[in-house]
């Protein structure tokens, strides 16, 4: 099962829809946030993307849709989303509107729903690789990460049922030596980059959702699969994005590449250090900030606490 997140760009949804064209799955789930009422344009655009799963799916499929009223924001609205498709499903992959895939992410996905559906400690199948040449070595067709990228992205209802919007227990979980917080990252500038955005979404200075789920796969000592090439491209770095509009480092510029079948399975399955500082460094996109943040710790955010 395929579930797509849309609001307001319908020449993106379209080109996302062509691609899921070539698959020509039977069914499609579609959560589309409302417009916002401050935004005169987004009525038509909204508007316009809905049309596309009225009007313009010719294949043989069921369309199920949740077409919210009002605007509830990226956190909201993809919570929502993804919520109301496991009241369906119990497992499935999920795309937002900027996600352009390579056909080879469908079956990738797939394969390994099926493979660790009952294995409790993966949470997360990732469809993009922020940082591929740092695996060009690795032997198998994946690996295990505590980084779960969401640029196209599969997983279970039973993993999906631990997300932790109000990340409880967050500051304890930090400081915790014994929880797997400690183990995210060596360098401890790094990790106190981290828990400023985790404590910048929790008090709601950023609108997103997706660190709230990044912190409960730690939190649930939960492993993440990403794929050793990139499998899904951004699309969405334009003036229609909301939070993207602003290219910063070489993931944005990725490609989608072909993974080859049949998959080779990784014999390791805890996550690989030094490909983890690859992660870290790839996918945060302010970069200066963790300079800032070895130099001045005060510049940060005033609520983060001392680390030891």
């Amino acid at each position: 099962m395929i579930l797509l997140l849309v609001f307001n760009r319908p020449d993106h949804t379209r080109r996302v829809v062509e691609r899921l064209r070539a698959l020509r799955p039977p069914a499609l789930y579609v959560s589309a946030d409302g417009p916002r009422p401050r935004v005169p344009a987004d009525a038509d655009r909204c508007a316009a993307v809905r049309a596309i799963f009225e009007r313009e799916i010719d294949w043989p499929c069921r369309v199920h849709t949740q077409f919210l009223p009002e605007n509830l924001g990226c956190r909201r609205a993809v919570q929502a989303g993804i919520s109301w498709f496991f009241q369906h499903v119990e497992e499935g992959i999920i795309l937002e509107d900027d996600c352009m895939p390579d056909l080879s992410f469908f079956p990738f996905c797939t394969q390994l729903l099926e493979r660790y559906r009952h294995d409790p400690q993966v949470m997360h199948i990732a469809g993009s690789n922020p940082a591929p040449d740092a695996c060009a070595q690795w032997p198998a067709s994946y690996l295990f990460s505590r980084f779960s990228f969401i640029w196209g992205w599969a997983t279970w209802r039973r993993a999906w049922q631990q997300y932790d919007p109000q990340f409880t227990d967050l500051e304890q979980q930090w400081a915790d030596p014994r929880s797997a917080f400690s183990r995210l990252l060596p360098d401890r500038a790094a990790r106190r980059y981290l828990l400023d955005k985790f404590l910048r979404v929790r008090d709601g200075v950023f609108d997103t959702w997706d660190y709230a789920w990044f912190y409960s796969v730690v939190r649930a000592d939960g492993l993440c699969i990403v794929p050793k090439v990139n499998l899904v491209r951004n699309i969405g770095f334009d003036d229609a994005a909301t939070h993207t509009s602003a290219p910063a480092g070489k993931r944005h510029a990725q490609e989608a590449v072909a993974m080859p079948f049949p998959l080779v399975h990784p014999a390791q399955r805890q996550p690989v250090p030094v490909l983890e500082k690859a992660f870290f460094h790839a996918s945060q996109k302010d970069p200066l900030r963790l300079w800032l943040r070895r130099l001045a710790p005060a510049l940060f955010y005033r609520k983060t606490p001392r680390l030891s």
